[in-house]
């Protein structure tokens, strides 16, 4: 015969109280917004630590960083709500502008010529680098080789680079015209070849590097060392614009990080990462 039990009254209400702490639970967890953010690689690292640092502060919010998909993509996605906010190292372009994009540029970072770290050179010359993508120079002062790392034709760094000096744009095409020649489709393909490809060199930002914390040396160009001090006395010549791009679409909580990056904190962040903020 079943033993019959008493229920308490009081044990009810626990009961029903903890269920209750449970769904309220789930209902506080659904709430939790996610903000996704995508574009140029050279500005990922920065993202996750600025949203690692945003999130202190609002716990319910989520920042998303996702792998590379070029700034162009990032833009698309941006406009098409795929993501919250997109990433840039280029100005927009009229179309985009008028399909609502709008950015914010949040910072700037030596566009660098990089190589492992254990290789003896220092600095490089534009007359170096001429005769490096020309393929006139194939050894560093060592006797090793010298493995270019490129970036495809058309991308926001080759133009850059080929902004350097008229030879230099006619140097580029010939080392893109060379047959074995490798080209690195994102910022982490190509940070990636530089550390791994023994006597590489290739572009590379500041920003990435130190966010990242590649084991990657930045060369200094000319004798002066890229950073956010050479950028701001135009003493380094070659910087990378980097912007926030939001949407009609992009979210209040897409806005608040925004409004983050741009405060004291955000910009103390920049500051350390290896941006100038004007």
């Amino acid at each position: 015969m079943p033993i019959a039990t008493r229920h308490c009254p009081l044990d009810h209400w626990r009961h029903l109280l903890a269920a209750a702490a449970l769904v309220l639970g789930g209902v506080t967890a659904v709430k939790a917004e996610e903000i996704r953010i995508g574009g140029t690689g050279s500005a990922l690292g920065t993202m996750r630590l600025l949203g690692a640092a945003f999130a202190k502060s609002h716990p319910d919010i989520k920042i998303t960083v996702l792998p590379s998909m070029g700034s162009g993509g990032g833009i698309k996605a941006v406009l098409a709500g795929a993501v919250q906010l997109a990433v840039s190292s280029r100005p927009l372009t009229e179309s985009e502008v008028k399909a609502g994009a709008v950015e914010f540029e949040y910072g700037r970072t030596p566009l660098v010529f990089a190589t492992g770290p254990k290789n003896a050179a220092v600095d490089l010359s534009t007359q170096n680098l001429i005769d490096i993508y020309a393929g006139k120079t194939e050894q560093w002062p060592d006797g090793s080789k010298i493995r270019l790392v490129l970036r495809p034709i058309g991308d926001g760094d080759s133009e850059l680079i080929a902004n350097i000096a008229p030879a230099m744009r006619e140097a580029k095409n010939l080392a893109e015209q060379r047959k074995g020649m490798a080209f690195s489709v994102t910022d982490q393909d190509a940070a990636d070849n530089i550390e791994t490809i023994p006597g590489a060199v290739g572009p590379s930002s500041l920003a990435q590097i130190i966010t990242e914390k590649r084991q990657l040396k930045a060369l200094s160009l000319n004798g002066v060392a890229p950073d956010a001090k050479a950028l701001a006395d135009g003493s380094y010549p070659l910087q990378k614009p980097l912007s926030i791009v939001s949407s009609p679409k992009s979210p209040a909580a897409a806005q608040a990080f925004v409004a983050f990056v741009r405060s004291a904190a955000g910009r103390e962040i920049l500051l350390q990462t290896g941006h100038w903020v004007k």
